[in-house]
């Protein structure tokens, strides 16, 4: 721990839910350094906090702590809990899916379900609504500020009990590979897929070389072309296609200045899905 927290949230910043966050972690220890991660998550959308996570956790100094608050089941008998990845960050969130990609990517050393005696903030034992502000918040500036020990949180859960979500890895074959479109670079509509460069290699194609790309939109093909690999957008023309590694090395599809998900009208996750094959 190293007196950093880091927030993320479906919140937004409209009202003053975040905020009351700041403000319980800060009652913990007024030197704690707070930052954003975004709390622009779609509401209830438990795959894109789990995908914002592995966008941004590895880049943080060891030790620092995470409280991510994308919480549809607030209230019910989902765990609260923090884990420590092997990585050596904490990441303080309910058990439903969010650490999905920090278990694929990263991986999970150890999981502690929050006992209420302990990361629940003083006189908030009736309020079920803002487990952000009562637990999330409170246990993790218990756990930035070194006010408690890891061990201290609560019992060990086994990793067999942490939720993980659907389609996190590809479908390889010798000459295909078939995926899902996670998420986009949101501001420049790049599609962005769960096919890690390793997987793509495996398909032994250089840069440079076309690729056979389809995306289907459950049956419904919407997308056919043959697309270039490339190192970066200026290895091809202005307003033409490319494969390239993105910033989380992983496949990325793009339009050299241009808008690919508004370009062909592309969503993500399900039922879309993306096809590439080597060219014959």
């Amino acid at each position: 721990m190293n007196n950093m927290l880091v927030f993320q949230t479906d919140f937004g910043l409209v009202d003053g839910a975040v905020s009351a966050m700041y403000g319980v972690a800060l009652s913990v220890d007024a030197s704690l350094r707070i930052f954003d991660l975004t709390h622009e998550i779609p509401p209830f959308d438990t795959f894109e906090a789990s995908y914002r996570l592995i966008q941004s956790v590895p880049y943080w100094p060891e030790g620092t702590t995470f409280v991510s608050v994308v919480d549809p089941g607030v209230g019910t008998k989902r765990k609260s809990i923090v884990v420590k990845t092997r990585s050596g960050h904490f990441i303080v969130t309910p058990n439903n899916g969010s650490l999905s990609h920090i278990y694929k990517t990263i991986g999970i050393e150890e999981v502690r379900e929050i006992s209420e005696s302990v990361g629940r903030r003083d006189s908030s034992a009736k309020s079920n609504t803002f487990h952000g502000r009562d637990i999330y918040a409170y246990t993790g500036a218990l756990i930035a500020s070194n006010r408690i020990a890891f061990e201290e949180i609560g019992e060990t859960l086994s990793l067999d009990d942490l939720v993980i979500l659907e389609d996190m890895y590809p479908e390889i074959s010798e000459n295909e590979i078939a995926g899902v479109i996670e998420t986009l670079d949101v501001r420049f509509g790049s599609l962005w897929t769960n096919i890690s460069r390793e997987d793509f290699e495996k398909l032994n194609v250089e840069i440079g070389e076309e690729i056979e790309v389809e995306i289907l939109n459950g049956n419904i093909s919407a997308y056919k072309s043959k697309v270039k690999y490339a190192n970066t957008f200026s290895e091809v023309g202005l307003g033409d296609p490319l494969l390239y590694n993105n910033s989380m090395d992983y496949i990325g599809l793009a339009i050299n200045q241009g808008n690919f998900a508004k370009a062909y009208n592309i969503g993500t996750r399900f039922p879309w899905r993306i096809i590439l094959k080597k060219s014959k």
